[in-house]
Formats: structure tokens, sequence, C-alpha cells
């Protein structure tokens, strides 16, 4: 009897439950439908993901909507410039996100707006020419096809603009290098830049150059539509729906379970029918449902977890280094504006101090990128280690570090901290049992001074450090006004150096080296001039260093090596004796890998025994790289070429290897011969280093001796060889031969 009584009653109630269902599937039917185009590749707006699933802000604004308004939702995605075309001829009923222009007010009827969007330019981060909008004349720039940038863009004097089919396009054409700027949206470019881990090469400039507001939009003819969605969007701010939506874009983490509650809100009497008949029917399995909603309880944390791990991985790629663990450039201008919003309108006391590594492209290219990210992270070790308090530190690419510095009266402060660096750096840095030496040089910019705004400090900064290279490296320089003159000037020789070897600007001169007892010359050094098309002839000091900061000094390298060994051979066939020419290395000739194949191949294409020609190798390149040091000279000294020291005494001791080292001959720099009968440092060093090569079996030629009582002094101490202006400033190749003739009998 109450199995019968039980049986009516679940009937009654299943009775019930499909009348429901039939009600709420007849009232929806009457609800009005809109068809919604969007831009499929325009993220975190609204974008189709690699799983073919719509989403994005724009997606669950209307969503929202569509839900408070009891509307049905047709999304069609394509690219923008056809979502255009779809309103315009009436396919579509709204576009769900446009800028707002005079120019399309026009045309198109603007809902209330549910964003205020930023316009930047995108750059190269190395790209120190492009910094605001004029200066994009003569450059390829690339923007979103139809969008509302593309009218600025073509009414700038110059630019070339190059359309893209979407934002993203647009930016990776920057990353390829296939044009020089982008300009579009803020927020979808820092999107792309952190999908595409590229926020070290890209920088943004120009920020902002303009500001609209953004939203729905659809055709004037559609009032009706219109006030219907705006009604929408007011009842989702009103309610905090389009807060939570906004910070799930664009803002802070949360999980808001409630969300997937109202969107079945209408619903919740069916559920509660059903769960009832659920849990009537499903009573005996009931610790078996348990079993499975804990399950799916830990699954969900899980879930969570990993959308909060994956959310805070996608924050640290954003705003920190990956290889030091330092903030990047992006969270250094932020903290930069911070400070500036704290100091209320008063000049704060800030310095940027633009630290770059001396010489690191050559542990990269001798050791391996692994070890040179090893040195980088000690660099960051190091620097954090001797902040003070308020100081921020970032790393800004490459072998660059930037610090924000806070300093209180007296600007000594900056130039005590810049010294604390540069000792701090040249402490031996220990890699596998290995201790290599570096340096570093550093730009200072003072606000206000050196710039008003962090990319002025910058690039001001930048420009100190390069000053700070120029007049030796491991060391500082404060930028001054007129120093932008001076890069403007080193750009412009740049490019003249980039075209001087094509040209045929290039001359050697030559310098001999004088043995002491017989004063016969055994040598020359031969010496770069460049013969420059507005400034003349250019000595070494010049453009040498400008040429080690890229790979210009590759090919000039080796057109001095041929011709040192074409014009000894001259000389030798032309019966003016034989004698050894010496060429200065630089440490990318020497890194290279096939370096000695390229010293064999010149000598034998020239035609010159190789015991005619020297190569000069600093000391600082020897220690570099010990062991690969060790095996070059081996190889080198295999082909019979005599290998010297250069500016012995300058650089890091090399005592320890110099015995393992197959060099023949020291040279003492002139430094230290300039001191003679000066300094008692200097006579001493010198008499110590003689004596130490000749117990090693080295001879020594002594550099920049001008008076005779140089000469006598070096004499006095048994050195080898002579090299100074006392016997000859460096000549040209046929005053060489006059010196040869001159001196067959001794100088």
């Amino acid at each position: 009897m109450k199995r019968k009584k039980l049986i009516i009653i679940l009937s009654i109630l299943i009775l019930i439950c499909s009348s429901l269902i039939v009600y709420n599937r007849a009232s929806s039917t009457n609800a009005i439908t809109i068809r919604v185009a969007g831009d499929n590749s325009h993220p975190p707006y609204e974008y189709v993901d690699e799983n073919g699933i719509y989403k994005g802000f724009n997606v669950d604004i209307m969503r929202a909507i569509a839900i408070e308004k009891g509307i049905d939702i047709e999304f069609v995605p394509m690219s923008w410039h056809d979502a255009v075309d779809a309103l315009n001829s009436g396919e579509v009923d709204i576009i769900q996100g446009m800028s707002k222009t005079p120019e399309r007010e026009k045309k198109y009827l603007f809902l209330t707006p549910t964003m205020i969007n930023s316009q930047v330019i995108f750059v190269k981060a190395d790209n120190k020419i492009i910094q605001e909008l004029k200066d994009l004349n003569g450059f390829e720039v690339a923007y979103q096809e139809s969008d509302v940038n593309e009218e600025e863009i073509k009414s700038i004097n110059g630019v070339i603009p190059i359309p893209k089919k979407n934002q993203t396009e647009g930016l990776l054409s920057l990353v390829n290098g296939e044009v020089q700027a982008f300009i579009g949206n803020k927020e979808v470019g820092l999107y792309n830049l952190q999908k595409y881990k590229q926020f070290n090469s890209v920088k943004i400039v120009g920020e902002p150059i303009s500001t609209v507001k953004y939203g729905l939009v659809t055709t004037k003819d559609n009032v009706e539509i219109a006030n219907l969605l705006n009604e929408g969007i007011e009842q989702i701010k009103t309610d905090g729906t389009y807060d939570k939506i906004y910070r799930k874009w664009f803002g802070e983490q949360y999980i808001e379970k409630k969300n997937v509650f109202s969107l079945f809100i209408q619903q919740i009497s069916i559920i509660g029918l059903i769960i009832a008949l659920i849990i009537l029917f499903m009573y005996l399995w009931n610790k078996q449902l348990v079993k499975q909603v804990d399950k799916r309880t830990v699954e969900l944390q899980k879930a969570n977890e990993k959308l909060i791990s994956h959310r805070n991985q996608i924050y640290n790629l954003a705003y920190y280094d990956t290889v030091t663990g330092l903030p990047n450039r992006l969270y250094f201008l932020e903290a930069f504006e911070e400070i500036l919003e704290e100091s209320e309108g008063k000049n704060p006391n800030l310095a940027v101090l633009y630290i770059d590594l001396d010489r690191f492209k050559d542990i990269n290219d001798s050791l391996g990128h692994d070890t040179g990210d090893k040195v980088l992270n000690i660099v960051g070790v190091r620097l954090k280690n001797i902040l003070r308090p308020g100081d921020f530190l970032a790393r800004f690419g490459g072998d660059e570090f930037l610090v924000l510095m806070k300093y209180k009266e007296n600007k000594n402060e900056i130039i005590d901290f810049a010294n604390k660096i540069i000792k701090e750096i040249q402490e031996p840095f220990s890699i596998y049992d290995v201790n290599h030496f570096l340096t570093c040089s550093i730009g200072i910019s003072v606000y206000p001074e050196g710039g008003k705004d962090v990319n002025s400090l910058i690039k001001n900064a930048d420009m100190a450090m390069y000053k700070a290279k120029e007049i030796g490296k491991n060391t500082y320089f404060i930028y001054y006004k007129q120093l932008s003159e001076i890069e403007i000037k080193k750009v412009k020789l740049l490019n003249q150096l980039r075209e001087a070897k094509e040209n045929d600007e290039f001359v050697l001169f030559y310098q001999p080296k004088v043995e002491v007892t017989t004063e016969k010359i055994l040598g020359m050094e031969a010496l770069i001039r460049w013969d420059n098309p507005t400034e003349g002839l250019l000595g070494p000091v010049r453009f040498i260093p400008l040429a080690e900061e890229t790979d210009i000094i590759l090919p000039i390298g080796e057109w001095v090596l041929r011709e040192a060994c074409r014009q000894n051979k001259y000389w030798i066939d032309s019966g003016y004796g034989p004698i050894r020419v010496s060429v200065n290395i630089s440490a990318r000739q020497f890194l290279q890998k096939d370096f000695v194949k390229k010293v064999d191949t010149i000598l034998k294409e020239e035609k010159l025994d190789s015991k005619y020609l020297e190569l000069e190798i600093t000391e600082s390149i020897a220690v570099m790289n010990i062991d690969y040091t060790l095996n070059i000279l081996k190889d080198l000294k295999d082909l019979g070429v005599y290998i010297s020291i250069d500016d012995f005494g300058t650089g890091y001791s090399s005592l320890n290897y110099l015995k393992e080292m197959c060099v023949d001959e020291l040279k003492i720099d002139r430094t230290f011969v300039k001191d003679i009968n000066v300094s008692n440092k200097s006579m001493s060093i010198i008499k110590a280093t003689i004596h130490l090569a000749h117990e090693m079996g080295l001879k020594v030629t002594a550099e920049g001796a001008e008076t005779k009582e140089h000469v006598q002094f070096l004499k006095d101490q048994n050195c080898n060889q002579i090299q100074g202006y006392y016997y000859s400033k460096p000549v040209p190749p046929t005053e060489v031969e006059r010196l040869l003739i001159k001196c067959t009998e001794g100088c």
C-alpha cells in the first residue's frame, strides 16, 4: 500500500516537472535573437582560442547582458575588416567592440562605453630613434586594417603604412623585423608580448598617443536594440557583474562560483525538483554519490590551484626576468611612475644608472650562453646585495641592468654608489672552478637635468654609458645636454664606418721595432688609419672602439691581417730584407671558431712564410678563457706564427698562465715607459718584467720610447727591442722603404 502511494506521488512530481520544462522552452522561443560580430583575433577582448572556443572580455560582457535582458545572442567571429563590412551590409546587428571617433560617430550609433582604450607605439627594445609619432617619418609602420589608428598613421608625413589583418600579425611583423614600429591597442599588445615571450625584445614609447572610448556599436536605425543593450550594460555595471568580468581579463585574480548559479537562476525550481527526484531515487547509492562529489571537489580544487599558478606564472613573465629573477623593464617603468606620483609634484632626488658589462659578448661567444647566464645571475646577486634602502634594481635586457636610485641632498652619493658597483663587478667570477674577469661601464642621468620622464632618463643614461665605454670602459659618465649632439655624431660616424671598407678608405701605417744592440729594424707593427671623407685621416682611437661594439671589427680585422701580409711579401720580394710584420688581434677575432684557419688561409693566399707574421694579443684577451687561449696559441705556433702578448702589465695578472702559453715575446705597455725617470714604481715594473721574460726564454719589446733617457734605461735593462717616436712615428708604406734602406747598418 505504501509502495503504491509512493509511486503516485512520484508520478505527480514528474508531471509537474515536465510541465515546467515545456513552459520554460515555450517562453524561451519568444526571446529576441541578436547577431553579434566580433574580431576573431583581438585578445584579450575577443578571440578564438586553440580549441576553437570564442572567448574574451567582450564575449563575457555580451553573455552577461543576454542573461539580464533575456535575449539570445548569436556570435559571428570574423576578421575586423569583415566585421565592419557585415555591420554596414546588415548581416549582423552589432559589433561588440569598436573605438569611438568623430568620423565613426557620424555613421554609427555608439552604446554606453565598456572600456577606455590606450593607443601606443611598439618598437624594438634596442631602437633609440623612435620616441613619439613624429619620429616615424621614413619608417615602415604596421597597424590593423580599418583600425582607429589608420587615419592617424596615414596623416604622418613620410610614414610608410603597412596594414595587417589583425593586431597580432602587426606586432609579430615588428618582432620579425618586417617593420620598424607597430601602432595598436596597449592591452592587446601586452597580451601578445606575454603570449609569444617577447617582453625583452619590444618596448612601448609615446605612451599613450591617444585614448578612446570603446564598446558596442550598431547602425543608426537600430535604436530599439541599442536602448535594450544600454539597459543591460547599466544593469551589469550596477550589480557588480561588469567589475568581475573586468577583473577576470584585466585585473586581479578571482574565483566567483555564484556566477555559475546566476546563469541558471530562471530554472531554480526545475533544478530543485530534479535534485529531489535524484535524492529520492538514488538514496541507496548515497554513499557512492558522496564519494563522487568528494572526488570532483578535489579535482576542482586542483584545477583552481593550477589556474592560480598559471596566472602567477603569467604575472612573473610580465614583470620579472627569467634569468636573474630581477624585475624587468616593464616593472622598472611602473616603479618609476609610482615614485613620481608619491613625490606629489615636487622634484624627487632621483638618478638612473645604466650598467653595461664590458666585453660580455666575448664570454657568450667563447664559453656559451649557459655560462653567460650564470655570470648574469651572479651580477644580479652582487648588485642586489649593495642596493641601499629605497633603490630599485632591474635587468633591462642582454647584459644591461638599471638602478633607480634615490639620493638625499648631495649628488656625490650617486658617484660613490657608481664606484661601488664598478668595484663589485671587478671581483673575479668563478664558473666551473675557473676565474673570469669582467668590468662594467655606467651611464648616469639625474632627474630632471637628464630627463623629466622615465624614457628620457633611460635613453640619456644609455647615451652616457656609451660615452663611458669610449673613454676606456670600467668607469662611469654623467649625462649632460650636449651629449645628445655627440651621440648624433657617433651614429653618423658609425654609418660611415660601415661603408669605409667597401670604399677602400682604410690604409695601414707601420712603426718600426728596433733591436737594442744593433739598432737595426727587425720588424714593423701594422697600425690602421681611416681616410674619412669628411674628417680626414683618423687614428684607431677614433673608430676602433666603435667597431668593437659591433661586428664591424671582424671584416676590418681580417682586412688588416691580409693587407699586412700582402705588403710584407711585397717588401721581401723587392729586396728590402726579410722582416716580421705584427698585427693587433681584437677579442672578437681571437674568439672566432675558425680564427686559426683564417690566418692559415691568408698566409697561403698571400704566399708569405708564417715566420714573418707576428700576432699581438692583449693580456686581457689571453686570460679571458685560459683553456681556449692555450689551445688557440698552440695551433698558431704549429703554423709557425710569431706571437706576442701586448700591453703586458695593464690587465689582470696572468703570471700563473704565462708559463703555459706558447708565446715568443712580451710587449711592455707605453704607460710604464713614459714614466721612466718619473715613477720608481714604473721603473721597477719594467725591470721585473724584463727579468721575468728572459728567465722564461721570452723576448721583450718596450713601446712608447720617445726620449734618449727612455732608450738608455731600456738598453741598461737588456730590453731586446724598442718601439717609439724616438726612432720613428707610424709612417705609410713608401716611408717604410726609406727607413729600411736607412737602417740597414743601424738607425
